[in-house]
């Protein structure tokens, strides 16, 4: 497992992404100063909707059937299944628990949850992410998404850390003092590294017992619907 991971890490497609992901328009205009309040708005609106999409998604391949809440305010992580730290239950309940914090950066953007929850128009873009891992779910593939988990997470995770970074230190963005503010709380959680994220995802791949070509195009595609999601909330209008 351990090194299907590394291998896909080094993939000429995976060092493109974090090429494009790092010097994303967005994350340069949030350095610039010159993110508009509906960008800014967006990533909230977008993030809100795929929240709960990806909660149910890893829900599903936690082994929670049942799990179909219409918000994550308030929600309940089902019980875990094993005794065994499973990567997708632990996901599940980093979901749940993010939830309010996503609230409250909305909340200095001046959106409430009845605002987040009736946003139109998505971006088709943006939410082609969470669609792909609903795909994933209703295929029960568990070991594509361990890897894809391992290879995305970080790149998603340095892109909130960058992003976390221009927000705090912007002079256009004096609304927050610095990056223990609350409403900043949602992009530093998801900014700090998985610990033993690789172990985790590496335990489901070898369980599953699959190939590297099996794996390979689900990681491809997930990477891409990453760079997709931050192309469509600079496309938010103003």
């Amino acid at each position: 497992g351990l090194d299907i991971i590394s291998k896909l890490r080094q993939e000429a497609f995976n060092q493109e992404t974090e090429e494009k992901l790092f010097t994303h328009t967005y994350l340069k205009a949030a350095e610039n100063g010159t993110l508009t309040l509906a960008q800014r708005q967006a990533f909230a609106r977008e993030q809100y909707h795929i929240q709960l999409s990806d909660a149910r998604s890893f829900a599903v391949l936690a082994g929670h059937q049942g799990f179909t809440p219409s918000t994550l305010t308030g929600a309940s992580v089902p019980e875990a299944k094993s005794d065994k730290t499973d990567l997708f239950q632990f996901l599940l309940g980093g979901e749940v628990y993010a939830a309010p914090m996503l609230l409250k950066y909305a909340e200095k953007l001046g959106l409430d949850e009845n605002a987040l929850q009736k946003s139109t128009p998505l971006n088709a873009k943006s939410q082609a992410y969470p669609s792909y891992w609903a795909r994933l779910a209703l295929s029960g593939n568990r070991a594509a998404g361990a890897a894809a988990c391992a290879v995305n997470f970080p790149a998603w995770g340095q892109m909130c850390r960058k992003l976390l970074d221009a927000l705090k230190d912007g002079e256009a963005y004096e609304e927050y003092k610095s990056e223990d503010d609350a409403a900043l709380a949602f992009v530093k959680f998801f900014a700090t590294p998985i610990d033993d994220l690789d172990k985790m995802a590496a335990a489901i791949i070898d369980k599953e017992n699959v190939t590297y070509e099996e794996i390979i195009e689900p990681v491809r595609l997930l990477q891409q619907y990453e760079i997709m999601f931050w192309d469509g909330i600079f496309e938010a209008e103003t």
